[in-house]
């Protein structure tokens, strides 16, 4: 029996197109990358050379168990995106608009403290050390100024004609 090719699978609040292999379409979801994803096959039992478009729906509805619920499965800690999460003290991983509103929560307590990365994040300059003497200019860039040709180049008052 052949099963219907789906154009658009929704998992974890994200649209991902039905052409995508397995991992490569879980690597579109915000917080998961192509390794997570053939992980994620792995626990799933899916096949990774599988299209997104074939799977079942009971294959969808565990991939999306699995996704959210990445803490429950006996992974090592390294490939958690939120080790020793702030307020718990707890490894987890975060997907989606959980991750951007976690970033932001981060980056707002680092201002709030006024340590060094806060107060270069909001000065909008670089956070890790890197050079700014060329790079990360805004505005105009600032070069060599040529000398004008012509008979003001040395200086001298220009003679008036009669």
């Amino acid at each position: 029996m052949e099963e219907e090719f789906k154009h658009i699978v929704r998992i974890a609040g994200f649209d991902i197109s039905g052409n995508w292999k397995v991992p490569y379409g879980l690597s579109k979801i915000k917080g998961i990358g192509i390794r997570l994803g053939e992980i994620i096959c792995k626990i799933a039992g899916i096949d990774r050379d599988k299209r997104i478009g074939y799977l079942s729906e009971e294959e969808i509805e565990k991939l999306e168990e699995i996704v959210t619920n990445l803490n429950k499965y006996n992974l090592p800690s390294w490939l958690f995106n939120r080790r020793k999460e702030y307020h718990t003290g707890k490894d987890i991983h975060v997907v989606g608009s959980d991750l951007i509103l976690a970033l932001r929560e981060d980056i707002n307590r680092l201002k709030k403290i006024r340590c060094y990365r806060g107060i270069r994040h909001e000065l909008g300059l670089p956070v890790r050390g890197q050079r700014t003497r060329t790079s990360f200019r805004k505005g105009q860039t600032v070069g060599v100024i040529r000398r004008r040709k012509g008979p003001r180049a040395s200086g001298a008052p220009a003679e008036k004609k009669k």
